[in-house]
């Protein structure tokens, strides 16, 4: 039987069961969403190889014991604004620490002032790739409730393939292209406002 893709599961925001837990099985719930979107951010930040891994696993170990005592201040600050800070004050601390014990670094001479001095610029990169993030596991989530061609009705249009091209590829009628497409797409805006709920759905206290 196809799976219903109105069923998908409502939970409470992860970030507020990380919180209150602690346990290991919510903090692998939280790590596997947000694990591949620290690894992008420091790659854009330039780092690369065992240089990455190491800020990776400060950021994994501080965001460990931050979570605890976080709190979504008055004035509406979101996870992501919480992490962006993390994730630059740990990419300081490691270039700094490597420089007090004279390892080169992989990244280039400077980076220590150049990161230091952009965090509005790594906010905004910290959204732009959230954005995406999240539209990405919308997606993927929603390939295990639909079954048949809809996905792919997705995909391509998402390609910019128009209705015709699509309709002659999955060999599908112009109508069902159609309805499919417009499916998904409510369903991917659903997913999307339920992530983001999960992800981020901490209220101050």
């Amino acid at each position: 039987m196809p799976a219903n893709p109105d069923m998908l599961p409502t939970r409470h925001s992860l970030i507020e069961r990380a919180r209150s837990h602690h346990d290991t099985r919510t903090w692998e719930d939280l790590l596997d969403y947000y694990e591949s979107f620290i690894s992008k951010i420091l790659l854009r930040m330039g780092f690369r190889g065992m240089d990455l891994e190491d800020v990776r696993q400060q950021v994994s170990l501080k965001l460990w014991q931050g979570l605890k005592s976080y709190r979504r201040d008055a004035g509406g600050a979101r996870f992501r604004n919480w992490l962006s800070t993390l994730i630059r004050n740990s990419a300081i601390n490691w270039i700094s620490a490597q420089r007090q014990v004279g390892r080169e670094s992989m990244l280039e001479s400077g980076d220590l002032e150049r990161i230091a001095a952009k965090g509005p610029e790594i906010e905004q990169l910290i959204e732009q790739e959230w954005q995406r993030h999240v539209v990405t596991l919308a997606v993927e989530n929603l390939k295990k409730v639909f079954s048949g061609k809809a996905m792919e009705v997705f995909a391509l249009s998402l390609e910019g393939e128009s209705v015709d091209s699509i309709a002659a590829t999955l060999d599908l009628r112009k109508e069902s292209v159609y309805v499919l497409r417009t499916r998904v797409k409510s369903r991917v805006r659903q997913e999307i406002a339920r992530l983001q709920q999960e992800l981020e759905g901490g209220r101050h206290e």
